[in-house]
């Protein structure tokens, strides 16, 4: 069984021969990584072959982003229109794109720069009457759907030519097999009204003005399905996972009731599941915190992948969850990033890690992976400590 074999038998809970498992960290620790392995004087490694060879070195099966399998292999449609002006950035999720201004935010103890969503253009809005309809589908066309591109190598300036030699070119990757063909972008509906709005008062206005509130959502809601329907319609065909992220719960609970999360944006996800199920694609939803209280109205919705399964917030632990949801999706993730990678010992990670095998045993539904990037302070044998037991298997 290779190891996208063991993923897509995990996912149908088909059997495996072993765990699948997948590796993911900040910017900080995979240099750690490197230079733990000898490899941060390797100009390579900023490149796929280089990638690929750290990721043998630590033993886990797949490289993911924090929400898709493929950081090496997912596509975007190629923005074509006009870049920010300092200071401020371009944000790897686009939202510029919807005039949400990004500065950089920078760590200096780890050199770690990271987006900070400021100057909110709809903070000012006081009646739903001052949004005007399509303000965010007139911006659908900055996107040049015909020319999907690589996330990690999409130009500043022009899109690819035809016939040019691209790195980390669709053909190539899908040519070695080795990774899975990832697609899904604009697919975050809470976070994008929170971005448009200003959480704080996006969540009061779902509250006390629900008819606003519903006024974003709504413009939210049909840029989000169109800009899939366009991207799938390209794509769809040659992609094998969707991935869609929107963070709507914290570390003790949803961040709104889940009556809310039912009404106001539940039908737009069931839109995207089912635009993404049309395409024959995986769908995984990635959504960090206390989440479990509308993760069974995820899961009718048709989600194959939960991720990131933040096991140190309330109600996700590893029990109640393999309970509750065991037979009914895969998840991925499950080993805490917050607390256990960070302070215990690499004797305490393996034991977590025999645990989820004990759970799940090899009937699939579990793809083994930090419950979300890898913090900078993280112990490196601990993160080597997640794979031991698994490869041990083998």
């Amino acid at each position: 069984m290779d190891k996208k074999q063991r993923v897509l038998s995990a996912v149908r809970f088909l059997g495996v021969d072993r765990p699948p498992t997948s590796f993911r960290a900040t910017k900080p620790l995979v240099r750690r990584l490197a230079h733990h392995f000898g490899l941060d004087e390797n100009p390579g490694l900023a490149e796929l072959a280089g990638r690929r060879e750290l990721l043998g070195r630590i033993g886990a099966d797949f490289w993911s982003t924090g929400s898709k399998l493929g950081y090496n292999s997912t596509f975007v449609p190629y923005y074509a229109g006009p870049r920010p002006a300092a200071p401020f950035i371009e944000d790897g999720s686009k939202f510029f794109a919807l005039g949400i201004d990004v500065v950089s935010g920078r760590v200096e103890a780890y050199d770690f720069e990271y987006p900070i969503y400021t100057n909110p253009p709809l903070a000012r809005v006081e009646d739903a009457s001052e949004i005007r309809s399509g303000f965010l589908t007139s911006k659908l066309d900055l996107f040049d759907f015909n020319c999907m591109v690589n996330r990690l190598t999409q130009s500043a300036k022009t899109a690819p030519s035809a016939g040019s030699e691209v790195p980390l070119a669709y053909d190539s990757l899908r040519g070695e097999g080795d990774d899975f063909m990832c697609m899904g972008m604009f697919n975050s509906p809470f976070m994008m009204c929170c971005y448009l709005r200003g959480m704080e008062q996006f969540l009061v206005d779902l509250v006390l003005d629900s008819r606003l509130a519903g006024r974003i959502i709504g413009e939210v809601g049909e840029y989000c399905v169109e800009f899939n329907r366009r991207e799938l319609a390209s794509f769809g065909q040659n992609a094998e996972l969707y991935a869609m992220w929107d963070d709507i719960a914290g570390q003790d609970g949803m961040l709104f009731s889940p009556k809310l999360f039912e009404q106001c944006f539940l039908p737009i996800y069931r839109l995207l599941i089912e635009g993404a199920k049309r395409s024959g694609l995986l769908f995984n939803w990635h959504c960090c915190g206390s989440v479990h209280r509308v993760l069974p109205a995820m899961i009718d919705a048709g989600i194959d992948i939960f991720d990131v399964v933040q096991t140190s917030a309330r109600g996700m632990d590893l029990d109640n969850l393999h309970r509750l949801y065991g037979s009914d999706v895969c998840l991925h993730g499950a080993v805490d990033v917050q607390k256990l990678l960070v302070y215990g010992s690499p004797e305490q990670v393996k034991d977590e890690v025999r645990r989820i095998i004990d759970l799940w045993g090899l009937r699939g539904g579990v793809i083994v992976a930090p419950s979300h990037e890898a913090l900078p302070e993280t112990p490196i044998q601990n993160i080597l400590a997640i794979y031991e037991p698994i490869n041990a298997m083998s």
